[in-house]
């Protein structure tokens, strides 16, 4: 009996998300035919591709080598798929993306967007994550990058950001008392993280700005007003960083994932992850 595609799939998309769950989300399909489908894919190969992990599961030695292989498989295919299928889309895709990672990942996105639907035409919404992921879920966006928490097994991994304390006067502010903060506003997941740590290790601090447009919280920064929790790749080049004998806690990282919703096709949504991974490669 060969190996199905469809079961190589599921099983890289579950390399990728972590969860049973997070890889029904992407590929539309229940959590019992993930199961399934992973399942068969183990009898064929004749090798345990999964084991248990506290509550989850995750791919065993066996597991991680065939999802390797299987990922090549699978970017062959969405590149056939892609040159027949999504390319011929010349329907309108509605983009959504934080600003702060416009400069970062908005050329990878356009690259790859022209590669696998050249035709398409686009609309791009820059709002935070929060307002984004309601979006998605009502099928008001195709398509969206967003920040999680790490670890939140949401959506298709695209890369992990490192997340630091920024501050433009090499940390003068910590001494003066109480913390001038500059957030991006509620349901940002880099604020919620800063200031639970903030709260936990007892350091007062105060919003003195607080602003949805990035550029207004690098100035801040610049400035010499706040300190602000931001993704590495958003720090100002003026900007200086703050380790922890400044006697600020570490950041966890976050992640940048993708999300999907089922308005797009099959064949347009797997090339254009596909795709954009390999841009931020």
């Amino acid at each position: 009996m060969g190996l199905d595609l469809e079961h190589l799939r599921t099983l890289v998309t579950f390399a990728d998300t972590g969860s049973v769950k997070g890889t029904a989300r992407v590929v539309h399909k229940t959590p019992s035919a993930v199961s399934t489908q992973l399942s068969k894919l183990a009898e064929t190969v004749g090798r345990p591709l999964l084991k248990k992990r506290g509550r989850g599961l995750e791919l065993t030695p066996d597991g991680v080598e065939v999802a390797k292989t299987a990922r090549r498989m699978v970017a062959l295919e969405h590149e056939i798929m892609a040159r027949f299928n999504a390319s011929d889309f010349a329907g309108t895709l509605r983009v959504g993306l934080p600003d702060d990672y416009v400069p970062m990942l908005m050329s990878p996105l356009f690259d790859a967007l022209e590669s696998v639907a050249p035709l398409a035409r686009l609309e791009v919404q820059c709002a935070p994550s929060a307002d984004l992921r309601p979006l998605i879920a009502n099928a008001e966006l195709d398509f969206a990058l967003l920040s999680e928490p790490s670890g939140s097994k949401r959506g298709v991994l695209l890369r992990r950001e490192e997340v630091v304390w920024a501050s433009g006067t090499h940390g003068s502010q910590i001494a003066q008392g109480t913390l001038p903060l500059a957030l991006f506003p509620e349901g940002c997941v880099v604020r919620a993280a800063a200031l639970s740590m903030l709260d936990t290790h007892g350091i007062a601090y105060d919003v003195v700005c607080e602003s949805q447009s990035m550029a207004a919280i690098q100035s801040a920064v610049s400035a010499g007003i706040a300190i602000a929790p931001l993704a590495r790749s958003c720090v100002p080049p003026s900007a200086h960083l703050l380790w922890a004998e400044s006697g600020l806690p570490a950041q966890e990282s976050i992640e940048i994932i993708i999300a999907t919703s089922p308005s797009m096709t099959a064949p347009l949504s797997t090339a254009l992850i596909e795709r954009l991974r390999e841009r931020v490669r």
